[in-house]
């Protein structure tokens, strides 16, 4: 589905942002992408949205395909419509809106109203406190509300991939634990994920496939449940419990799926 390939991103035409990263995120998988601050995470959602620009930044190397196609030269309002689309890091909702007004703008372009009912139905299934606070300014949300109210509003575009950079940050763990749940959720429902994230319990947790962002360039990447069992991945993200952090049950013998350590 998504293919990028040695991406570089340079930000003022002299900050490397990215260095020669490569992935791919098969249709109908969630990947995890971690990473501490500074990484590189929140620059490769910006360069497959198509919104680097924006920040001063920009794809001096590589090639970034949907279903074949070129991203790189495409609007980020043409990336949308192709199918991808991008809840942003701290939410970005628009707090003096009421809910429903904010989602009524996720929609905005789309021209067939079957398919934003649809989408409509799907977010206050997922989100039924969203339909219950429909007249309500998005400000007065709460925290781990707003957070369900980005994704929804990144939803109601109808996303065959949908970008979530941070959405558990800044919440409690038992909301971290229910936003897992929900990514997990439109994943089985057919929408393919690709989640950035600081905190890799709950990333490794969803995910199928996961990769380690240092420093702008792809350090390690595997199963989601071989970077779990990892001693680096363990000691940096986990804390070095993983089956307390993620609950995933790891074999205590046997082979383990071989992770793929990245070189320049």
């Amino acid at each position: 589905m998504l293919t990028v390939r040695n991406i570089r991103v340079a930000y003022g035409g002299t900050v490397l942002g990215l260095r020669d990263v490569s992935l791919d995120v098969p249709a109908g998988a969630i990947v995890a992408v971690l990473g501490s601050n500074g990484a590189g995470k929140t620059t490769l959602l910006r360069a497959i949205s198509g919104v680097l620009g924006e920040h001063r930044g920009r794809v001096e190397h590589g090639e970034i395909t949907f279903d074949g196609e070129s991203l790189l030269s495409r609007s980020p309002a043409e990336i949308v419509a192709a199918g991808v689309v991008q809840a942003p890091e701290g939410r970005r909702i628009f707090s003096g809106l009421t809910v429903t007004e904010n989602l009524r703008i996720g929609a905005f372009g789309k021209r067939d109203r079957s398919a934003t009912a649809h989408a409509r139905r799907l977010v206050y299934e997922l989100f039924p406190i969203l339909h219950d606070r429909g007249d309500q300014r998005a400000a007065l949300l709460s925290g781990g509300q707003q957070q369900m109210l980005a994704i929804g509003r990144a939803l109601m575009a109808s996303p065959r991939l949908l970008l979530l950079d941070e959405p558990s940050l800044g919440l409690a763990p038992a909301l971290i634990a229910q936003i897992g749940h929900i990514i997990a959720d439109i994943n089985e429902r057919g929408t393919t994920v690709m989640l950035v994230e600081q905190n890799a319990a709950m990333a490794l947790g969803v995910a199928s496939q996961a990769l380690v962002l240092t420093t702008g360039e792809v350090s390690l990447s595997g199963p989601a449940a071989a970077l779990a069992a990892n001693e680096d991945v363990r000691d940096l993200y986990l804390g070095g419990d993983i089956q307390a952090a993620v609950g995933l049950e790891l074999a205590e013998s046997g082979p383990r799926p071989r992770l793929t350590r990245w070189t320049r």
